[in-house]
């Protein structure tokens, strides 16, 4: 779903890579009585002290865009698909970040929050409906919340290839939806995580 898994494998192992590197990157991986993977989750215990560090790495950065306008220059069809729905509201989104940035947060406030981010869970099929994912999420959450995240987000897609299910079935709270770029509908699911 998205923007990111449209680039390629390549650029979706750079990015990963970003988080694995970060000290507020999450990776959780699920492993057969063979050795073979079957699952994993990633993600970041602070989401905000994640990408600001990333975008103050240059090095990641232009690792990133160059990952990203390789991807764009053999994928000519999502990169026409970016200039018609992400240009203008990425545009947006900067120009507001910039007039935000002026105006602090309110103390307490849930975006003054540590809120953690689970980007990617995936469990290979044969293993699905085994338990691994609902292992894979509670790992992810006793790891940041120990990291002293508050809350913790994942977003899905509420079509047939999305999890809305799986994160009401864990008790995870509905949050906003909204239609993406793309035209996929997605949904924020939130978990709040009191100490253990």
């Amino acid at each position: 779903m998205g923007l990111f898994p449209s680039l390629g494998a390549r650029f979706i192992r750079r990015w990963q890579r970003t988080l694995l590197n970060s000290p507020h990157g999450v990776g959780v991986v699920a492993i057969d009585p063979h050795d073979e993977v079957v699952g994993f989750v990633l993600g970041a215990s602070d989401h905000t002290a994640y990408t600001t560090e990333l975008a103050k790495d240059r090095r990641a950065m232009a690792s990133l865009a160059l990952a990203g306008l390789v991807a764009l220059v053999v994928r000519p069809r999502v990169a026409l698909r970016i200039a018609r729905t992400r240009i203008r509201p990425w545009a947006r989104r900067v120009l507001r970040h910039r007039a935000a940035a002026v105006a602090p947060d309110e103390a307490g406030s849930v975006a003054a929050s540590r809120v953690a981010v689970m980007t990617a869970l995936a469990v290979q099929p044969a293993w699905r409906k085994s338990g691994i994912g609902v292992m894979l999420v509670d790992r992810f959450v006793e790891v940041v919340r120990n990291a002293g995240a508050v809350w913790a987000e994942a977003q899905t897609s509420t079509g047939p290839l999305g999890a809305t299910g799986f994160y009401e079935r864990l008790g995870w709270e509905a949050g906003s939806q909204w239609r993406a770029p793309d035209g996929d509908s997605v949904r924020t699911y939130r978990c709040g995580l009191r100490p253990a």
